[in-house]
C-alpha cells in the first residue's frame, strides 16, 4: 500500500513561545526527526506549514492552507488534497516520541476504513492517525462551516478507533502520543535527556501534552 506521510507544522506555538517543530530532541529538530520516522513508512512526505519553503528538507513538499487560521484541520485539508496516494498517515510536528513502528501498526489496520484513529483514555488522538484522501471533502465541509475540531468530521466517514489496550498489546505505549505544548513540557523532556534525569516526561506531563 502506497502511503503519503503528512506532518502538521502550521501551529502558532503560542503557549511555547517559539516554533515547536524547530526544538531539538536527541540532537535533531522535531521536524527533522519526524520526517526521518515517516520515511520508513511512506512514499512521499508533505508538510502543511504556516510559511512557504520554511524547512527546505530534501524530497519534502510543503503546502499552504487553503483555509488559513483553521488550525490542524486546515493543514489536514491542504495536505490530503495535495497527497498523491489514497492512504495517508498524519502526525503533528511536536511529538518527540512518535515512531515509524506506531505509524506502521496503525496503517496495518486500515483495511477499508476511511480513518484509523487512536483513542486513549476515551479521548481521540486525531493528530497521529491514518486518513484516506476521501476525508478531504467532509473536512472541507467543516472548514466552510467554521468548525475547527478534527473529530467533528468523523461521523461522515468509516472510522476505526484503536484503544490503548490494543496498542499496549502491540508494544506501543500511550506515552508515544506525548506532545510539546508549553515550556514546562520541554523542561520535562530535557530532564529526561540529561544524565541521571528522572525520565518519564510523558508520564510526568501526561501522554496528551
Amino acid at each position: 500500500m502506497a502511503v503519503s506521510g503528512i506532518i502538521l507544522a502550521g501551529g502558532r506555538s503560542s503557549r511555547m513561545g517559539r516554533d515547536k517543530t524547530l526544538l531539538v530532541y536527541q540532537n535533531e529538530t522535531l521536524i527533522a526527526r519526524t520526517v526521518g520516522e515517516l520515511r520508513g513508512v511512506s512514499d512521499e512526505i508533505i508538510v502543511a506549514s504556516n510559511a512557504a519553503d520554511k524547512y527546505h528538507l530534501a524530497d519534502v513538499r510543503e503546502v499552504a492552507d487553503a483555509y488559513p487560521g483553521m488550525g490542524p484541520l486546515g493543514g489536514m485539508h491542504a495536505a490530503l488534497t495535495a497527497a498523491r496516494y489514497e492512504a495517508a498517515f498524519v502526525v503533528a510536528g511536536d511529538m518527540p516520541f512518535f515512531t515509524a513502528r506506531l505509524a506502521a501498526y496503525l496503517l496495518s489496520r486500515k483495511g477499508d476504513y476511511d480513518a484509523v484513529v487512536p483513542r486513549i483514555g476515551g479521548e481521540w488522538e486525531p493528530l497521529c492517525a491514518v486518513y484516506s484522501r476521501a476525508c478531504a471533502a467532509p473536512i472541507e465541509a467543516c472548514l466552510r462551516s467554521g468548525v475547527r475540531q478534527v473529530f467533528r468530521f468523523y461521523p461522515a466517514m468509516k472510522v476505526l478507533a484503536v484503544d490503548e489496550r490494543e496498542l499496549a498489546a502491540a508494544g506501543l505505549p500511550a506515552e508515544l502520543f506525548f506532545n510539546l505544548n508549553a515550556p514546562e513540557d520541554l523542561a520535562a523532556l530535557r530532564r529526561e535527556e540529561s544524565p541521571g534525569g528522572g525520565g518519564g516526561a510523558a508520564r510526568e506531563c501526561g501522554a496528551r501534552g
